[in-house]
């Protein structure tokens, strides 16, 4: 499933990708709402759905996203790789790695906006 991260003010109502406004996407890729679910377990929360295709992640994730040391995020991303969303995937901790980087960098620029997830 596509996974399209993007950075809104609270109450945003989107239900496709193609409503995303373009300057507000932060990254993304080719996840399920498991994987997700695990990434934000690795940040010890969780996100709220807003419908079955739309997630408001937590504020603490966006905090904790905007400050943490890269090298940290690596190793939450060695971290995600070994939960149980990634079983008999061949999954490689550095392509997360360079995900959750990816998400980080983009996400400075929007810090005081949520993040949201939204699964096509």
């Amino acid at each position: 499933m596509d996974v399209t991260f993007f950075a809104e003010k609270e109450g945003c109502d989107i239900n496709s990708f193609d409503e995303v406004p373009e300057n507000s996407v932060l990254g993304g890729g080719r996840f399920t709402k498991d994987q997700i679910g695990d990434l934000l377990g690795c940040f010890k929360c969780s996100a709220s759905a807003l419908s079955d295709n739309l997630w408001i992640l937590p504020t603490s994730f966006s905090e904790n996203l905007a400050v943490i040391d890269d090298e940290q995020l690596k190793n939450i991303a060695i971290d995600w790789a070994d939960e149980h969303s990634w079983e008999n995937t061949n999954v490689n901790s550095m392509d997360l790695a360079g995900h959750l980087l990816e998400l980080k960098y983009a996400y400075l620029s929007h810090s005081n906006k949520r993040v949201f997830s939204l699964f096509e």
